[in-house]
């Protein structure tokens, strides 16, 4: 799934939540600590470009980190020591592993499969592609329509205390 749609859907799950901020933070978490990396180095080395990235010059780093913050195995472990720390999850940590299931269906093993196995296994499961048009205009569509949606019933809220005063 694209960066910025992981963001809208973990604010879409997570809206009721005080901290949902938090929770687009770790929605866009796993895409942060490779991709968006990446692409500040590349803008600041070989200036701005956008497209498919040519996965055979890609520094090994990417691919160390797309696996790191893409794998269910290490978000697990990481809830493990912070459930030992802090005695509970936040809720908000929860967008992490979901942005992770939607890559995992949301990602082809020909382009950026997703290695929820990493570092245990390679495998791969072979998803749909987000790319296409069709996925694209659904997952926006969605996005835009439930966005509108709980803004709406936000808005309407607000108006129905505002009247009670």
């Amino acid at each position: 799934m694209d960066y910025f749609a992981h963001g809208f859907w973990s604010y879409i799950f997570f809206n009721k939540s005080k901290t949902s901020w938090l929770a687009v933070l770790f929605g866009l978490l796993p895409d942060s600590t490779s991709w968006l990396i990446y692409f500040f180095v590349r803008l600041f080395t070989n200036g701005l470009s956008f497209g498919k990235p040519n996965f055979t010059t890609l520094p090994n780093w990417i691919n160390t980190l797309y696996g790191l913050s893409h794998s269910l195995v290490i978000c697990g472990a990481i809830f493990l020591i912070v459930y030992l720390v802090l005695k509970r999850i936040p809720i908000y940590m929860f967008a992490w592993p979901i942005a992770i299931v939607m890559d995992i269906v949301t990602h082809t093993k020909e382009f950026l499969p997703t290695p929820f196995l990493y570092p245990i296994s390679n495998w791969h499961f072979p998803g749909i592609s987000w790319g296409t048009s069709t996925f694209m205009l659904i997952n926006w569509g969605l996005i835009v329509g439930i966005l509108s949606y709980i803004l709406v019933k936000k808005k309407w809220y607000n108006k129905l205390g505002e009247e009670k005063k």
